[in-house]
């Protein structure tokens, strides 16, 4: 498809589970190109725009990668349009690589399905001004697509590792870029990846074909936030917008609610963040989508006069009879070992229930 060079170029490609990667440090180590992921779905990756800081800074030339959850050809137009929107201030001199891997498409989907996804995707992101192609293994070619309809129109970059770039794959479908297997660059754990033609000067001519605009200048990098640590049993909200940690989207709801922290942090992932209110589980979110909420609980005394509040509980989540809502009631009780919001409160000296200070509001004498 394209005159070959003497020399493969060396490269890696990164998202997310790179942050921090040193752009410096991979240069040094002979990195000439970056494959950087965009997004998944329709979602950016949380490191798409520190990535091609890094990489801008570095002088390393990059692509870029959006991976699939398309299930049919308006999902896979969707996807572009997510992609188109999350680099339309950069012009990559590597094309926009589909990446389309998931059990889900294989198992629920027929050939001519996917190979139409794949082809949307691709027309649509072509037809946004950027040059394209398929990130694919010899698998998912031979029997997953209709290869035939994909090669030669679109790039194509091969998944077929040997765990060596100096020990070829045996696999010929006119690949332009190669991912041979796992490299460590800078101690840190990367894919691998060769580039057999000069794709600066490809997509130089593409652009000029296709009209495109000089990419505006790239804002300097800024000093990263710090992030916000949480422990459990902080109260906190979820940023409008923001969807579970997998990628899902959330009930509208759910932004309008204050919730506790119930778990911080899983094997891999320090901002797996597991939310939810009395006991049950809402959902599993990253840190960056929480805010911390403070909330101010009322102190009680023994002997004051208090309402409970419309719809609130015991404090163990049990419900409370209806009538409990209209009465006034004496404090007789406030904090046990571990639990300094338990309020005992009653009537007559006859204890009607432990709830919540929250829960509570104070009535004045």
């Amino acid at each position: 498809m394209y005159d070959k060079l003497p020399k493969p170029l060396k490269g890696a490609d990164i998202s997310y589970v790179q942050k921090g990667f040193d752009f410096a440090a991979a240069k040094s180590y002979g990195i000439r190109f970056v494959i950087i992921r965009a997004g998944i779905a329709t979602s950016t990756d949380s490191q798409l725009y520190s990535h091609i800081r890094g990489a801008k800074a570095a002088g390393i030339p990059f692509g870029f990668y959006w991976y699939s959850y398309a299930m049919n050809v308006n999902d896979a137009k969707s996807e572009a349009a997510a992609c188109l929107s999350a680099i339309k201030k950069y012009k990559p001199e590597y094309p926009v690589f589909y990446d389309m891997e998931r059990n889900q498409q294989v198992n629920s989907l027929d050939t001519r399905t996917r190979t139409d996804i794949v082809k949307a995707f691709c027309d649509a992101t072509k037809a946004g001004g950027y040059p394209c192609g398929i990130y694919a293994n010899p698998s998912w070619l031979l029997n997953y697509l209709y290869k035939d309809e994909l090669i030669g129109k679109y790039d194509l970059w091969l998944a077929a590792w040997t765990d060596d770039p100096n020990d070829p794959t045996n696999y010929d479908f006119g690949q332009s870029m190669w991912q041979w297997g796992v490299d460590k660059i800078a101690g840190m754990d990367t894919d691998g990846d060769l580039c057999y033609v000069d794709y600066p000067a490809i997509t130089k001519e593409f652009y000029a074909q296709h009209g495109s605009k000089p990419e505006p200048p790239t804002p300097p990098i800024k000093p990263p936030t710090p992030a916000v640590k949480f422990s459990v049993g902080d109260k906190v909200r979820v940023k409008s917008g923001a969807k579970t940690y997998n990628g899902e989207p959330l009930a509208s709801f759910v932004y309008d609610n204050v919730y506790t922290v119930m778990q911080v942090g899983i094997v891999g992932k320090p901002d797996y963040i597991v939310i939810g209110v009395n006991g049950q589980v809402t959902a599993a979110v990253k840190a960056a989508d929480l805010s911390k909420v403070t909330v101010s609980t009322p102190t009680y005394k023994v002997g004051e006069k208090v309402k409970v509040k419309k719809g609130a509980k015991t404090y163990n989540g049990e419900p409370l009879a209806s009538f409990v809502y209209d009465n006034v009631y004496t404090v007789m009780q406030v904090g046990i070992v571990g639990k300094p919001d338990y309020i005992v409160i009653g009537v007559n000296g006859q204890v009607t229930a432990a709830v919540k200070a929250a829960d509570l509001i104070k009535i004045s004498s």
